[in-house]
């Protein structure tokens, strides 16, 4: 982002707010204000980039502190350097819990600390800000999807869960971040050995959480590219409870049976396309199913070659198989019914036509979650009427 940066500063001095338009010149655009009242209200209809706030304001409605609690109930992105005249311990704590990421002893600090220390608030506020967008956007496209599907099934609102969480432990994090901050400022202001060594243990302690903490977020729990793996037996689980509360087939009788591996793997595919892919699947054959059929789904891994190999050469129908990679393991998730009466060609034709109605299983969904992972269909059934589809997906690494 290149547009302008806009500061707010609370001071109550007149002299400090000259000061500091001098030392923050070129940093951005400054709203100066000596009363926290109208410094709020300035907040909440102006976004702001970083504020730097003056704690101790004996002429004013509410001390810095209180000020920096009215606007966290409505900004909680805006990072914010408090401005103190002492090391008070009890000043230190209050801003931490209020998420202030500095503070700046006006007596000593640097015009260069100062400026870096607001450049980095500028950056931290919009890195917040740019989090919270992409997570709204991201809520959008899902709420569309849902619409479009018909449904908003609990895997959906579990997705939505993780990124929350995600979110809160990285803002956790920042706190952390500020606190080490802090104690290795004042450890550096003092001549106490006890003290900076305990300054010192703490900074080291919180590097060393930030990394691992980090590395955890950025793996498959978190929100990066490996994070597009899904787990079977969490897409299962998913897959059942949805249709424990599906009343239409409870309805007619029909039930969904899943049993699920031994140990969770993931597979290269996303999870709520995998999802998704298995709910048309079900959906599709307790639909031409008949009251009272059970339709059961098993996971089960295939090992290369012999396994898989075999698998394919004794499928009826394969589908996609020239994507399979006979040198890697798979998971084959089958979805079987007894349903007298449908053609395993008709089966066969449904993936290549869109379905009219989400809650009429759309096959087209999962092929396309099986085209993307470089999975494949088999189709299998027998004159008595038995029916199964197996999803092939490789094992993710």
């Amino acid at each position: 982002m290149n547009s302008t940066a806009v500061i707010l500063v609370l001071e109550d001095e007149r002299a400090q707010i000259l000061s500091l338009r001098a030392q923050l010149k070129g940093l951005g655009t400054l709203a100066e204000f000596s009363d926290p009242e109208p410094a709020l209200a300035y907040a909440r209809e102006h976004p702001c980039d970083a504020a730097i706030v003056d704690i101790g304001m004996p002429r004013a409605s509410m001390d810095g502190l209180e000020f920096l609690r009215a606007i966290r109930q409505f900004d909680r992105d805006l990072a914010i350097i408090i401005r103190t005249g002492n090391d008070s311990d009890q000043i230190a704590d209050g801003a931490i819990e209020l998420r202030a990421i500095k503070r700046a002893v006006k007596s000593k600090t640097t015009l260069a600390e100062l400026r870096r220390s607001t450049q980095e608030a500028i950056d931290e506020t919009r890195q917040r800000r740019a989090a919270a967008r992409s997570a709204a956007a991201a809520a959008f496209t899902r709420s569309q999807l849902a619409e479009a599907l018909g449904t908003y099934d609990l895997r959906q609102a579990a997705a939505d869960l993780q990124r929350g969480l995600v979110q809160s432990l990285r803002n956790r994090l920042t706190a952390l971040s500020a606190l080490a901050s802090l104690l290795q400022t004042d450890a550096s202001q003092t001549k106490n050995q006890q003290f900076t060594e305990h300054a010192a243990k703490s900074g080291a302690l919180v590097s060393h959480l930030l990394e691992t903490v980090n590395a955890f977020l950025d793996g498959p729990f978190g929100d990066n590219r490996s994070a597009a793996n899904a787990g079977v037996n969490d897409s299962l689980r998913a897959l059942r409870q949805y249709f424990r509360g599906a009343e239409r087939w409870a309805a007619e009788g029909k039930r969904l049976k899943v049993r699920d591996l031994l140990s969770d793997t993931l597979v290269e595919s996303g999870p709520l396309e995998l999802l998704n892919g298995l709910r048309h699947l079900v959906e599709y054959l307790l639909l031409h199913a008949a009251a009272g059929t059970e339709v059961a789904v098993t996971a089960s891994v295939l090992l290369a070659p012999e396994p898989l190999g075999r698998t394919l050469a004794q499928a009826q129908i394969v589908l996609d198989g020239e994507a399979i990679a006979l040198a890697k393991p798979y998971v084959a998730l089958r979805a079987s019914a007894t349903i007298p009466g449908l053609p395993l060609i008709q089966v066969r034709d449904a993936f290549s036509h869109e379905g009219a109605d989400a809650r009429t299983g759309n096959l087209m969904v999962l092929i396309r979650a099986l085209v993307e992972a470089r999975g494949a269909v088999l189709l299998d059934g027998s004159a008595s009427g038995a029916i199964s589809v197996t999803a092939l997906l490789p094992v993710a690494f």
